[in-house]
């Protein structure tokens, strides 16, 4: 019995810790959270890594005609699935292009080389889970390295977007983007 009193205090301050309370939502394509993540390549948080126990983000993406989405990268830590709601996107799915088109669904595991871009002349509308979702700290981060640096040409923005990938063990490696995807870049 005496051990047991001896818990009661512990017991009583564990039972008493605030447990997060997580409440449902309902967006709207379109609405919600804007990241200006870069030039032609607008994003959207739908659900924030905070806002499920299951920690996932759900981020809607919006291409411009004739723009890079990401390039050629390996995540060590998150898994991604995406799904084309809107247009046409080329993927990078290990060495191979893939064209996919409305309602495309890309599972992308952690530990393979994937990008994705918009080589045609409509917009492009993508649905982008992210497990586990603490990823999307880094397009944050890119948005506010963005403002603070000011770069002036999609080189010194790539710097930023390599910079910031690293520091999230993602690598990327621009030698492996396809031609399609090569005619988006500056000279």
């Amino acid at each position: 019995m005496k051990n047991v009193l001896l818990l009661f205090p512990f017991i009583m301050a564990s039972c008493t810790s605030p447990i997060k309370t997580y409440l449902p939502s309902i967006s709207e394509l379109g609405i919600g959270k804007e990241i200006p993540f870069s030039p032609g390549h607008n994003m959207i948080v739908h659900v924030g890594a905070e806002d499920l126990p299951a920690k996932v983000t759900l981020v809607e993406i919006q291409l411009a005609p004739m723009s890079m989405g990401a390039p050629p990268h390996i995540h060590k830590n998150e898994d991604e699935i995406f799904i084309v709601l809107e247009g046409t996107a080329h993927f990078l799915n290990g060495d191979k292009e893939i064209v996919a088109k409305k309602g495309t669904i890309a599972s992308l595991p952690r530990g393979y080389y994937h990008g994705f871009w918009n080589p045609t002349s409509s917009p492009t509308t993508l649905a982008l889970f992210i497990a586990p979702g603490h990823f999307e700290k880094f397009f944050y981060a890119v948005e506010e390295a963005v403002k603070f640096r000011r770069p002036k040409s999609p080189k010194e923005f790539g710097a930023i977007i390599t910079e910031l990938a690293g520091s999230n063990d993602v690598i990327i490696d621009m030698r492996k983007l396809p031609s399609s995807g090569l005619k988006l870049l500056p000279p």
